[in-house]
């Protein structure tokens, strides 16, 4: 029949997990459809990623022009029905017919001319991987006829209802608007109780759609073996003609090496497709080396620093975004009101940097604490090293922590090819923002925001620097992530790619500020020579200014002796809890109340004071 689309009619779907195993899958399916699909190469390509994307990975696809969403996860339980999150986006598309294809097959030949545009097209499932007692049951259980076995599964030849393979399908807009609300509805409703597919919960998603078919009545027909052929059934007998098939589409399912190439399989003409794909293959990796490869063979070790409340996340955010590995989400903490897109600072790292102030009985708001001379080094910059080891697997990674600014020289220890990457704001606008988030005295954030920006000058010296003006990037966000990229580039991250879409809000400098009244000379001297680059000049930092750092010193006496104060009211208020609701205090209590009742006073009690003061507080 010659009732297929036309190339400008269609358009291609296809979902895939943010993992490197079904993203390779999903680069493959891209390349082989521009590479082999004909006419159907012309047609556009949506790839749906569940919930997130790889920003190379995005990158790699968006080369062969894929169109990437972001789709939301349709069910833990039921993974195979992301599927359908896809047609939300294409809903309204110009394209009139849909091709669905599973990540992991090859279109290895034109599929145009064996299409249908008038049915819903699969390829009925080679095994009753769901059984006819089971569709016997759910049929039964959800009060919808049973469709009579008028189909053959493809390889055990068993009858069986319109049972298809979702894997590989084609259907109209017009259809799809009738089929997918109910697809998604038994999908749901299997989902929430998997045990009416039992004990082949394994392909509910394939009996909802049987279930969808029946509920709708839309039109149906089975493709040929040709459009999904698959090469992991070579445990059962093989149908006769199968080893003569030449295919069209290829469904390969885990049936692939390390090096993305398919396993060989025992079907000719299908291993004679795989070999052209193959050969396409390597000639397309030794013209131009992917930037995996580019990342693997010289990984970049980048560690963003700066003064907390800087910019350091942001420009975290962006260096994720020409893909320098940061990090799983679980290893970071969430977002907050004070960094709504997140912190970007691993676990891990933090973690370290944490202990090593408590070692040096500091913290983060006592700089002046931080003598590493004194610190018995050797095991922190051992577990610094096996923290970098882990990330080197990911090819150019970063890491970002305020603390570094003040600890860097720890972790210098640990990096053999780091770039550093120091980014700075405007003093008054950091002491600003820490004045509203910690209540710190604005001239005390002031001699913080000197304190952390020379240390992290004076550690970086000799290495390979990259110097950030978080008000350039509010202010000119295109220009200056061009020219942190150019910098970075020049630097040895020869792997990593211009964002492609808008990282940097405009709105985000809240505190903006350049008041020069609010610093001293030295502040000033400092913040010029950020201003005009001369900073990274320097082969010896100037120190802070001994007035500063009295500040800094004084700052952190009253702040430990208030702490001791509050710690030894919180323990005299625990002790006189602990008295107040004491057996013999109660009993004491009470025959005191009773005596003051035959000998009236005016005089307060024990009990009447502390209350009184707990309530003025």
């Amino acid at each position: 029949m010659t009732n297929y689309p036309a190339p400008v009619e269609i358009v291609v779907g296809c979902v895939t997990e943010d993992t490197p195993k079904y993203l390779g899958q999903t680069l493959r399916l891209v390349q082989s459809i521009r590479w082999f699909g004909g006419t159907l190469a012309q047609a556009r390509i949506v790839v749906g990623a569940v919930e997130r994307i790889d920003p190379r990975a995005r990158r790699a696809l968006e080369t062969f022009d894929a169109d990437i969403r972001i789709v939301p996860r349709f069910e833990p339980r039921n993974g195979s029905a992301n599927r359908l999150q896809l047609f939300a986006e294409l809903r309204g598309a110009t394209e009139k017919h849909f091709l669905m294809l599973d990540c992991d097959t090859l279109v290895v030949r034109d599929p145009l001319p064996f299409l249908r545009s008038d049915v819903f097209h699969a390829k009925i499932a080679p095994f009753p991987t769901v059984t006819h007692e089971v569709f016997e049951r759910l049929f039964a259980h959800f009060g919808v006829p049973l469709p009579q076995r008028t189909y053959m599964t493809g390889y055990s030849g068993t009858p069986t209802i319109p049972y298809f393979n979702a894997g590989v399908f084609s259907i109209s807009a017009d259809l799809a608007e009738r089929l997918i609300p109910e697809w998604r509805r038994y999908n749901a409703l299997l989902a929430a109780e998997p045990q009416l597919v039992a004990p082949c919960e394994k392909h509910l998603h394939q009996a909802a759609l049987a279930i969808a078919l029946a509920v709708t009545g839309i039109p149906l027909a089975e493709m040929g073996a040709e459009l999904n052929f698959q090469l992991n059934a070579t445990h059962a007998p093989t149908p006769p003609d199968y080893v003569d098939i030449d295919p069209v589409i290829i469904h390969y399912h885990d049936l692939v090496g390390d090096d993305g190439m398919l396993l060989p399989t025992p079907f000719p003409k299908a291993q004679a497709r795989i070999d052209r794909f193959h050969e396409r293959l390597r000639a397309e990796r030794s013209r131009a080396i992917d930037h995996k490869n580019i990342a693997r063979t010289s990984p970049k070790q980048i560690a963003v620093i700066g003064m907390h409340r800087s910019g350091t996340s942001l420009v975290a955010r962006l260096l994720n975004a020409m893909g320098c590995y940061a990090g799983e989400q679980h290893e970071m903490p969430p977002p907050d009101v004070f960094n709504p897109n997140g912190y970007w600072e691993r676990r891990d790292v933090w973690a370290l940097d944490e202990d090593i102030l408590a070692a040096l009985d500091a913290t983060w708001l006592e700089p002046t604490r931080v003598d590493l001379h004194k610190l018995h080094e050797d095991s922190f910059v051992d577990r610094a090293k096996a923290i970098v080891r882990a990330l080197d697997e990911h090819g150019t990674w970063m890491m970002k922590d305020p603390r570094l600014a003040i600890l860097f020289p720890i972790w210098r220890k640990a990096f053999d090819r780091p770039i550093c990457v120091l980014v700075w704001r405007e003093p008054s606008a950091v002491a600003r923002s820490l004045a509203q988030r910690d209540a710190l005295p604005i001239v005390f954030g002031l001699a913080l925001w000197e304190e952390y920006t020379r240390a992290m000058l004076s550690a970086t010296i000799g290495l390979p620097r990259v110097l950030v003006a978080y008000h350039d990037l509010v202010a000119n966000p295109k220009e200056s992530v061009a020219k942190l990229h150019r910098d970075l580039v020049a630097a040895g991250a020869s792997d990593l790619q211009l964002p492609n879409d808008d990282v940097i809000d405009p709105t985000l400098d809240r505190h903006q500020s350049d008041d020069e009244r609010l610093l001293n000379r030295s502040q000033t001297e400092l913040r010029d020579a950020l201003r005009s680059g001369a900073a990274l000049e320097w082969t010896f930092v100037p120190p802070t200014h001994p007035d500063t750092r009295n500040l800094l010193d004084t700052f952190s006496r009253n702040w430990r002796e208030i702490a001791a104060l509050q710690d030894a009211t919180q323990q005299r208020s625990e002790l006189l809890d602990a008295i107040f609701a004491s057996r013999s205090w109660r009993l004491g209590f009470g025959f005191t109340r009773l005596l003051r009742k035959l000998v009236p006073s005016r005089e307060q009690t024990a009990d009447d004071r502390w209350r009184s003061l707990r309530q003025k507080k």
